[in-house]
């Protein structure tokens, strides 16, 4: 997960978590409605008188308009509430509603008392919503932990119920302390994923990330072995040393991060693998990366505040430090990029992932962009299709309208907020996923 992601992902948490107020049951004399124009207003002395003394003393007049307006920098202006539903209850109404902002919605609850005062209110992110290739989907699951360098780590097979030797894919995360389902907002990438192939007759192996498991393994020194590589190298072991299952082949497929270390996760595996899959990679190097994703999002307004100038300022100069090596090994992840420490950086200060790949010539690769995609921009696909497009051994393909979770978009420009409505990997990937594995496997 990268900075932007672990921003968003926090502000929500905050403004989530904040929003909620012990509610009582209640009468409902305000509305939804009028609390949301309100807000949206920024008339918070009018919804505070609104409240009850248990809400007044939860949530300050400076707390209301503090939470509404981190919602309003996440996921833009509020537009209005639909879907409200009242419920009576013995001493008041409960009404839950969702909000409409311009970048997604919230689901909304709000109650009264019996004098209509507000007692209780809960905004949060809409729950995951499962694709329709994942309903009424017949599979087998196995949920088999796998030990890798000394950590026990739980994962889940998902195997289509017509398996006869059918082939098998390892799915491998990005950055940040990811869950099998490389859970992000509302959305589930690699859940998407293990039910979409199961329906076009793929199994998947998926995953807890081992910093989601054991956080404190990303604090301190590690490097990309230690945070992707050597897990992913040992789940696949794993699945191969199992002699109750029988696949016929074996595909890896990382994203994001995942996907920036899969040439090497490849070169590890050698022939015990039949191809690997790139969703989301990146081709240059990652300070570069880091440092153009800072300039996008700082500048997505059209203006660079003096705050924002700074923090471009500051990423500016640690990634000219990592660039010339004007760091050391145990260097802190506070002096560099992201969360890497030096260790990290020195890992992979001359590692290629284009020139590891190209150095491939037999094995196939599978090299998937999103088009939208402002984590990994076009130009690092392009850079791919320069370099490596031509080789044999190498399918590429971009996806108009999806963004870094290819997830569709109708945003202009993308952003963070395409990670806050609900929304699925799309079908025509996990086609085009499918018919790649299975035409590697024979």
């Amino acid at each position: 997960m990268t900075r932007s992601k672990r921003i968003f992902t926090s502000n929500m948490r905050n403004i989530s978590l904040l929003f909620i107020v012990l509610s009582s049951s209640v009468f409902a004399q305000t509305s939804i409605h009028e609390v949301s124009l309100l807000l949206a207003k920024h008339k918070y002395n009018k919804v505070f008188r609104c409240f009850d003394d248990n809400m007044k003393s939860k949530v300050s007049k400076e707390q209301l308009s503090t939470l509404w307006e981190q919602l309003e920098s996440t996921v833009g202006q509020y537009k209005e509430v639909k879907n409200v539903k009242t419920i009576s209850l013995d001493e008041g109404i409960k009404q839950k509603g969702l909000l409409q902002f311009e970048a997604g919605a919230l689901e909304v609850a709000l109650s009264t008392n019996g004098e209509g005062k507000i007692s209780g209110l809960f905004i949060s992110q809409l729950g995951y919503e499962a694709p329709e290739y994942a309903k009424n989907l017949g599979t087998g699951k196995k949920y088999t932990n796998f030990e890798s360098h000394g950590y026990n780590i739980p994962g889940e097979l998902v195997i289509p119920l017509e398996c006869n030797e059918c082939p098998l894919v390892v799915l491998v995360h990005g950055s940040g302390p990811n869950d099998k389902d490389e859970t992000i907002g509302p959305n589930k990438v690699f859940y998407d994923l293990a039910m979409g192939l199961a329906s076009k007759g793929v199994a998947t192996y998926r995953y807890d990330k081992r910093s989601k498991i054991y956080p404190e393994t990303l604090k301190g020194q590690f490097d990309l072995y230690d945070e992707t590589i050597n897990d992913a190298v040992s789940a696949l072991l794993h699945i191969q040393k199992d002699t109750s299952l029988h696949f016929g082949k074996y595909v890896m497929l990382g994203h994001s991060l995942g996907a920036y270390a899969m040439p090497l996760i490849a070169d590890s595996l050698g022939d015990l693998i039949n191809g690997a899959i790139l969703f989301s990679g990146n081709s240059s190097r990652l300070e570069d990366l880091i440092d153009y994703q800072m300039e996008y999002l700082t500048s997505f307004d059209g203006e660079i505040s003096k705050t924002e100038a700074k923090i471009i300022k500051e990423n500016t100069e640690r990634a000219q430090n990592i660039r010339t090596n004007n760091y050391t090994d145990s260097t802190s992840s506070e002096l560099l990029l992201g969360y890497w420490p030096g260790k990290f950086w020195k890992g992979i200060d001359n590692y290629s992932p284009v020139s590891t790949l190209s150095a491939s010539r037999k094995m196939p690769f599978f090299i998937m962009q999103g088009e939208m995609d402002y984590q990994i921009p076009m130009s690092e696909y392009k850079i791919w299709q320069d370099l490596v497009g031509t080789q044999p051994n190498v399918t590429m393909r971009s996806y108009p309208g999806l963004t870094h979770l290819f997830t569709p978009t109708k945003a202009e420009r993308s952003s963070p907020q395409d990670y806050f409505s609900p929304s699925n990997v799309d079908f025509q990937v996990i086609w085009d996923m499918s018919d790649w594995i299975k035409l590697v496997a024979k």
